[in-house]
């Protein structure tokens, strides 16, 4: 249990860094927008990134679901799953003439709902944990709302949908960073005995 969830922890790890590199490009380019001209290219620009960050996700989600191996089918079948389905999405937008910034907001809303459904699935092995687990299904559920509203997104202008990926993206990497970041030894003697906790060892 302890590897698979190491397993688990990488792969957070490195949404997490994906998704901070994805903001910090949003949060760059947004005042473009202002400027018609350079919006397009922009517009562009982020589709690109956006296609780039799904096909890496994609590769990762398969290399680790093989790691898992046929021990843990149920693992290796959702990561090999997400991996195939990610990367679907990365080639969509990098071969779609008329994919747009909306588009890729209707693209990222199935893996909010996936993420948030996980979180809950997650929060059902630690009844000894009451608040860790309220934690993980307040946040599911937070997850899956904003999985939701990227789909009404795909309505809002170009600017709109751009703050809104960003939104987004950073309530992943709120919820994700305790998952990759909490550590073995701040849990008590008790909390040592529930696999799910000790990521460490």
């Amino acid at each position: 249990m302890r590897y698979e969830l190491k397993l688990h922890r990488l792969t957070f790890g490195i949404l997490v860094i994906v998704l901070m590199a994805f903001v910090a490009l949003l949060i760059a380019l947004h005042p473009i927008f202002a400027d018609e001209r350079l919006g397009v290219i922009t517009s562009f620009t982020i589709i690109v990134l956006a296609a780039t960050a799904f096909g890496y996700m994609g590769v990762v989600e398969g290399i680790i679901a093989f790691q898992f191996g046929r021990k843990h089918k149920r693992e290796l079948l959702s990561y090999l799953t997400l991996g195939l389905f990610s990367l679907g999405c990365g080639l969509y937008l990098a071969i779609s003439d008329s994919a747009s910034i909306q588009t890729v907001a209707l693209v990222a809303a199935p893996h909010a709902l996936l993420f948030g459904l996980a979180e809950i699935r997650l929060a059902q092995h630690l009844e000894r944990h009451p608040v860790h687990k309220q934690s993980l299904i307040r946040g599911g559920i937070i997850e899956m709302i904003l999985g939701v509203t990227l789909i009404v997104g795909y309505r809002l202008p170009t600017e709109g949908t751009v703050t809104l990926l960003a939104y987004v993206a950073i309530m992943s990497i709120l919820q994700l960073a305790p998952l990759v970041f909490y550590r073995y030894r701040h849990l008590s003697r008790a909390d040592r005995q529930t696999p799910w906790l000790n990521m460490d060892n």
